[in-house]
């Protein structure tokens, strides 16, 4: 009996163990999609501020001397909060794409690998609407226009996951994480051009980016 309990007990011990390091929300997990993220904002911040870039892609944004003055001045390499944004599928689906419940299920119709595309695209999709939503086309052009696209090797990461980031000034940057094939992970990167200062808070950031509305949006602070 004594030898049952101490295996019993062993074996608690090694899936606790498991799910603390391998486990999707594991702290591991998350310091290597932070990492990831601060570089994207550090790249993102040099192709704003490079006259030379801005210059070569004017033909499909006009320049925007305020909104790069203000990413100048931003510290991206300090983050003061980092926010995980948790939606399904269906909510996000039916914000971006506007499905109703007719569409919605045209939508469960379709086959698994187009099903996949979809929410895929709506999930990066999604800071394009909060920008448009809250600052108009030309936080939409200029958020776009900067964007950026790019993938790690995370093999613990098992379903797609929004970051916000969100500096002591300047404007917050929108992350979505999707798992690939072979461990590894794309990841899309959006400025959202709102104020980083009004943001303090689970509360202020969901006003801020006007999303508080939203049925079955979450949002916890996970730094």
């Amino acid at each position: 009996m004594k030898r049952i309990t101490i295996l019993v007990i062993t074996l608690c011990l090694i899936i606790l163990s498991s799910s603390v390091l391998f486990g999707c929300g594991s702290k591991a997990t998350d310091d290597k999609l932070i990492k990831a993220g601060l570089e994207s904002a550090a790249f993102m911040k040099e192709a704003v501020c490079s006259e030379t870039y801005r210059n070569l892609i004017r033909s499909t944004i006009d320049n925007e001397p305020d909104k790069v003055e203000v990413v100048s001045n931003e510290d991206v390499s300090n983050v003061k909060a980092v926010y995980e944004i948790i939606m399904d599928p269906e909510t996000v689906l039916k914000v971006v794409w506007y499905l109703d419940d007719e569409k919605f299920n045209d939508f469960k119709n379709l086959s698994d690998q187009l099903q996949e595309k979809l929410i895929s695209g709506a999930y990066t999709s999604f800071p394009s609407w909060i920008n448009s939503s809250t600052s108009g086309f030309s936080a939409l052009s200029f958020a776009t226009s900067f964007a950026n696209r790019d993938t790690i090797v995370c093999k613990s990461l098992k379903e797609t996951r929004n970051f916000v980031f969100v500096f002591e000034t300047g404007y917050p940057i929108w992350i979505t994480y999707t798992p690939e094939v072979a461990g590894t992970v794309s990841y899309t990167s959006f400025w959202i051009v709102s104020d980083c200062s009004q943001i303090d808070s689970v509360e202020s950031l969901m006003q801020v980016l006007q999303i508080n509305n939203i049925p079955s949006l979450e949002v916890e602070k996970i730094r």
